[in-house]
């Protein structure tokens, strides 16, 4: 039996909570076409016959450019040396030599690592192959698997191999677990994830979730109570929309998921607040979990 923890690393937007949702079979994570969508560390676990992989999908490797940049680039820094394996995703229009810095990172860690080359039902061999053979010449990675996240092509490969090269250990979780994460941090990915669907430009990087409420009103009915935190007043406007249209797509689209997830009714109300700057804060970022 084989258990430990596997970070999947990588620059913004090549499809790691893809790959996590797709792996334990649940929308744990928020996907969007957009980068850096995901900013908290998402937890999800595998559990197969030969053991269990904790899965952490960390936020996207960029340059930070303010406090809340700076928290996510920590949480990835801390979260390395804790993993038993780091499976670094990639895709192919990338080019290699543009992840010095990754590579940095990864150097000298001591334990597995393998590289992930994302989005293989988009290229043809032709255009990966390359791209493996320079990231090769880069780095000694303990194995290279081309993948695609969204058709699950080749993830039981990848699967496979990592169980491999994980340590021997007991199951850290029940078998009919998929995470570690309470129902309220996913609900909030989940409205996080339609912030970034239903907006553009700048307003869902300027925005962050706060659940207010969360209670059973009745045996399959759910009351959630949330606040959508933006910067200014004119994203607050844009946001909530021509009598309220906004908000309302948001809400309905986000609740459609939510009761998929919790198998209930669910009742939603959405609420905008502007807090000045919070995202170059460190107290408004503290009280907002960030921290």
């Amino acid at each position: 039996m084989k258990s430990g923890f596997v970070a999947i690393i990588g620059r913004p937007n090549v499809g790691k909570s893809t790959l996590l949702n797709h792996l334990v079979g649940e929308k744990l994570s928020a996907v969007s076409p957009k980068p850096q969508t995901t900013r908290h560390p998402i937890r999800g676990i595998l559990t197969k016959p030969q053991g269990q992989i904790i899965f952490l999908d960390m936020p996207g490797l960029h340059r930070p450019v303010d406090l809340l940049g700076n928290w996510m680039a920590q949480e990835v820094e801390k979260a390395l040396p804790e993993a038993d394996l780091v499976v670094w995703m990639v895709i192919p229009k990338m080019p290699a030599g543009e992840d010095e810095r990754i590579l940095d990172s990864l150097r000298g860690l001591g334990k597995p690592i393998i590289l992930a080359v994302n989005q293989i039902d988009r290229y043809s061999k032709p255009q990966i192959l390359p791209v493996l053979d320079q990231y090769q010449k880069l780095f000694s990675f303990t194995e290279l698997i081309p993948i695609s996240a969204a058709t699950g092509l080749q993830t039981d490969i990848l699967v496979e191999k990592i169980f491999e090269h994980l340590p021997e250990g007991p199951l850290l979780f029940p078998e009919d677990q998929i995470s570690d994460q309470n129902e309220r941090f996913i609900v909030r990915e989940m409205i996080s994830e339609k912030l970034f669907h239903f907006t553009s430009e700048e307003i869902p990087y300027s925005t962050t979730v706060v659940i207010e409420d969360f209670k059973e009103r009745k045996e399959n009915l759910v009351d959630i109570q949330a606040t959508i935190i933006v910067e200014k007043d004119s994203q607050k406007a844009i946001i909530i929309g021509e009598g309220g249209k906004k908000i309302k797509q948001l809400g309905q689209a986000a609740r459609l998921d939510i009761e998929r997830f919790l198998g209930k009714k669910v009742f939603l109300q959405l609420r905008v607040k502007t807090m000045l700057h919070w995202k170059r804060d460190q107290a408004s970022l503290k009280r907002l979990g960030y921290e």
